[in-house]
């Protein structure tokens, strides 16, 4: 799954604002200074997310942004979707066609993308914004690391046997 600066900023943005706006509107500038984005930037961003009606700006001395809806009616596959088009870059994969000899029907390569796609569209659809601002909360609170990867211990699992789809 690659998501770009906008899809990353775009939820950096969503968060903030679940997080901060406790019904005032946030000023584009607060969010982006706390978030490091480049503001004209972040105004493409938020104006995109505007579209999808996950974000309401106000224009003015009092402006600034809420959610479009609330957080537990926005999912992360939302935010994402808005901003990318799409939530994983394994579609152009899945539209080649399979040369190996078998045909796309019969192809392991094939099936293992789309168990991947599924395991994505799944995590994004089931995460809320309240969810994810609920564990940044706890996050900074607890003062728990995320780690940037996997341990090697979850990269890897020997053994695993493959999933078999029979006719």
């Amino acid at each position: 799954m690659k998501i770009s600066t906008k899809g990353e900023y775009g939820i950096r943005a969503m968060l903030y604002v679940a997080m901060h706006s406790e019904g005032e509107p946030v000023p584009s500038h607060e969010i982006a200074v706390n978030q490091g984005i480049p503001e004209p930037y972040l105004r493409q961003i938020l104006a995109a997310l505007a579209r999808f009606q996950l974000i309401r700006s106000n224009r003015g001395p009092q402006g600034g942004h809420l959610l479009g809806r609330p957080a537990a009616d926005i999912s992360m596959h939302d935010i994402l979707v808005a901003l990318e088009g799409h939530t994983t870059s394994i579609d152009h994969i899945l539209a080649q066609p399979c040369t190996i000899g078998v045909g796309p029907e019969h192809c392991a390569i094939r099936e293992v993308f789309l168990d991947v796609k599924e395991a994505v569209e799944n995590i994004l659809c089931n995460l809320s914004l309240a969810d994810l601002a609920k564990r940044q909360q706890e996050v900074c609170e607890c003062k728990i690391e995320i780690p940037h990867d996997l341990p090697p211990e979850r990269l890897h699992r020997p053994g695993r046997p493959l999933h078999v789809v029979s006719d």
